[in-house]
């Protein structure tokens, strides 16, 4: 039984020395957009925050698989232009927000190169659950004057769960042993729409948009 038990201990050291767990925090901003079938033409992207927890499993050297917990806003805007009798445009614009705030649950698959300076890459998917939806609106007079801003709540129309897509790519620096600092870029595209029987019945709305992020990470084993 002792055997059994020393086996098994040199075992898990053994797996515990081939590998690393990180832990750390990211954040950054989104630029986002959708692909639609009549919704809104003319549509521009939205600036939104991405940030939130990360973990991250390294393995045999170059591979990894990791999680993150983000807060995740994405969305749009579209441009009211105002014309003339003529239809010729005044240079009169105003916006309209289309704001949808998601909690998100990224997970990827990775490779991973270089040692003091590093790069990385990853894919993975992004499903998320979507925490608040609202539009926002300008308001006008009957003499079309600009007299404010209007919000709007559809979080209940909306549909609740996003599922996307992505990939990154990125780099960084480690230092005194167990911190990896690291910046990067992806992309990201919902294979699932927002739209349903209750919000544009008639139209397929999905999430699409770039993210650039900064973060740090420390390494639960040392190197």
């Amino acid at each position: 039984m002792k055997n059994i038990f020393l086996i098994i201990l040199t075992i898990t050291a053994f797996n515990l020395a081939g590998q690393n767990h990180f832990i750390g925090v990211k954040g950054g901003f989104n630029m986002t957009n959708i692909t639609t079938s009549n919704f809104i033409d003319q549509n521009d992207y939205r600036t939104g925050l991405s940030s939130g927890l990360t973990y991250e499993y390294l393995f045999k050297e170059h591979f990894s698989v990791g999680a993150d917990l983000i807060y995740n806003q994405r969305g749009f805007t579209n441009d009211i232009i105002f014309t003339d009798d003529l239809g010729n445009p005044t240079g009169e614009k105003y916006v309209t927000r289309y704001d949808y705030d998601y909690v998100s649950l990224p997970l990827n698959i990775g490779f991973n190169i270089g040692n003091k300076f590093y790069g990385f890459t990853n894919i993975g998917v992004i499903p998320s659950l979507l925490a608040d939806a609202k539009t926002t609106s300008p308001t006008f007079n009957t003499d079309r004057e600009f007299t404010g801003n209007e919000t709007f709540d559809f979080t209940s129309q909306v549909t609740k769960f996003d599922l996307a897509g992505f990939a990154e790519i990125g780099g960084g620096y480690k230092f005194k042993n167990r911190f990896w600092l690291f910046t990067s870029f992806s992309y990201q595209y919902s294979f699932t729409t927002i739209t349903n029987s209750e919000y544009f019945a008639n139209s397929k709305v999905r999430h699409n948009g770039m993210t650039l992020k900064i973060g740090l990470k420390y390494a639960l084993t040392k190197e």
